[in-house]
């Protein structure tokens, strides 16, 4: 969901994107966990709590990322179509799964091109319950976000255009404004970008090497990452998982509940060690949304490196996976950095702050 937000919040327009960090003591989520579909009643159900539990107003989309299956929104329509999202009135709910294959290993692309799509056809009062839905989209495979698209490989075509046919934009028009298309378009056409960005590239040992030096300092392929002096908890963030490569860890491993019961202590100790006295509260505070960090340290990675490669391979990157069944689901998210071990270099005094498991 990170990189997923990265594209849509990259383009500035009428509409804005939040994430909501999920807590598994919240109604929704329990409700969510109880159950085996998402049908229209249970997103209307879901969203309601989310609306009332956040503080959310009608106006405001409420949008559902799941991985578990969905029921077909239209019993009038005859199809075989293999719902991959869909919506009510200002509720969204997109699946999660089955993205690798039809991203190329970008599932982000994905579940951000649905979500454009979704809010298109919405504020373009698309009915997706209509018997004459065909009216509305293209029932054929087109190049445009519009496109039906009856299983999940054919999406991949108006994913790769990154197109709004000018038929659809017209008939949009008569509800959005024209601000709201450009930056639905300008989003599209990122995802584009990203989806045809296929180029294979060789880099050297020396290039791939990530190497902290005695004081701390890090270095990518030479050259330092040098964070914002405003930045000191970012750094120390990085270089916990740096020290932790290899390792998944996530709220649930800094609450005590997971595989690496000791994160919360190790993590706090390498704040102590670098940065002198650290109280509770400054980390439980990036336990509300590690996100918002691992985004401001993949954008400085950017700025600094001038190379999407090294920022996307080097990045603090997340891991979603529902387990369980039922009442009794539970999704866990975890986060890592992927760097081979004989490209990264660590002082012997910081391999103290490896958590256990």
């Amino acid at each position: 969901m990170d990189k997923a937000m990265e594209i849509l919040t990259s383009q500035i327009g009428p509409l804005k994107f939040n994430l909501i960090e999920f807590s598994n003591k919240t109604e929704y989520f329990k409700l969510h966990g109880s159950l085996n579909k998402i049908t229209l009643q249970d997103l209307k159900s879901l969203s309601d709590l989310v609306r009332d539990e956040e503080g959310l107003d009608s106006e405001e989309f409420v949008v559902i990322v799941s991985a578990k299956s969905l029921d077909t929104p239209n019993k009038k329509l005859k199809t075989f179509k293999d719902w991959i999202s869909f919506y009510q009135d200002r509720n969204i709910v997109i699946k999660s799964s089955g993205w690798d294959k039809v991203t190329e290993n970008k599932p982000h692309l994905g579940i951000a091109h649905q979500m454009v799509e979704n809010l298109f056809q919405n504020l373009s009062q698309v009915d997706l319950e209509s018997i004459k839905l065909n009216e509305s989209i293209h029932m054929e495979v087109e190049p445009c976000l519009n496109s039906f698209c009856e299983n999940l490989k054919e999406t991949r075509f108006k994913i790769s255009s990154g197109n709004i046919c000018s038929s659809c934009q017209r008939k949009a028009l008569y509800y959005v404004s024209n601000n709201l298309i450009v930056q639905l378009r300008a989003i599209l056409k990122c995802i584009s970008q990203d989806y045809n960005d296929n180029c294979i590239l060789e880099y050297s040992d020396k290039e791939l090497t990530i190497e902290v030096t005695d004081d701390y300092q890090i270095f990518i392929g030479g050259n330092e990452f040098k964070f914002d002096v405003r930045a000191k908890k970012s750094k120390i963030t990085y270089l916990f998982y740096l020290i932790n490569q290899g390792k998944e860890i996530g709220k649930y491993d800094f609450e005590g509940y997971h595989d690496h019961k000791d994160a919360y202590e190790k993590f706090k100790s390498l704040h102590e060690k670098l940065n002198g006295k650290t109280y509770d509260y400054e980390i439980e505070s990036y336990l509300k949304d590690p996100s918002y960090r691992h985004t401001k340290i993949y954008n400085r990675m950017k700025e600094i490196f001038h190379s999407e490669f090294i920022a996307n391979k080097y990045r603090i990157a997340s891991t979603s996976e529902t387990v369980g069944e039922g009442k009794r689901s539970l999704t866990v998210t975890t986060y890592h950095i992927d760097v081979e071990p004989n490209h990264l270099r660590i002082p012997a005094d910081l391999l103290e702050f490896r958590v256990s498991g």
